[in-house]
């Protein structure tokens, strides 16, 4: 009887081992401070994904540039043995996928305010200052109360700043 093929989950690998997709068209550069943040204090929550052929990252470029500048020695890494253009799929459906998904905001900002709440520190989530005080204090929260709707003319806009609820961004008429 032959024995079956045991598939390794992870392997730690020094870094030498990996190479980026070169044409990767995921930019990344803006997470990669947070994604190191986030390494040292918890670790890696899910290895590398690279090309069992030629160490080519398939997944988790950020990771390897945050490991990078933590100047680590070895990472967690999955090899999967793809052909060059599965490996590319699983890159770019491994970025979209994330994407579809949709935050219950309500709780969220229940999660985030019971942090607070503990004294938790909660900057080093990915969110900015604006976005976490949009989540915190926006309309969605438990226990807001809508303005009344009034009746508004078109005039009522005239030279009028408008600040965005959710995420403070400003514009003018």
């Amino acid at each position: 009887m032959a024995k079956a093929k045991i598939e390794v989950a992870a392997q730690w690998e020094t870094l030498d081992k990996l190479h980026e997709w070169e044409n990767n068209p995921r930019q990344n550069e803006h997470a990669i401070e947070s994604v190191a943040k986030s390494i040292k204090r918890f670790g890696f929550g899910a290895p590398i994904i690279a090309r069992k052929a030629d160490g080519m990252i398939i997944a988790g470029h950020t990771r390897f540039k945050a490991a990078q500048q933590l100047k680590l020695d070895k990472v967690p890494v999955r090899y999967l043995d793809l052909d060059p253009a599965d490996a590319k799929m699983l890159a770019l459906a491994d970025n979209k996928v994330g994407e579809l998904s949709m935050w219950n905001e309500t709780l969220l900002a229940e999660t985030l305010n019971e942090m607070k709440k503990n004294e938790i520190d909660i900057s080093d989530l990915g969110w900015n200052d604006s976005e976490l005080d949009g989540i915190l204090n926006g309309p969605f929260i438990e226990n807001y109360i809508a303005p009344d709707n009034e009746e508004l003319d078109a005039s009522d806009f005239d030279n009028f700043d408008h600040t965005c609820p959710r995420c403070n961004f400003e514009w003018n008429e």
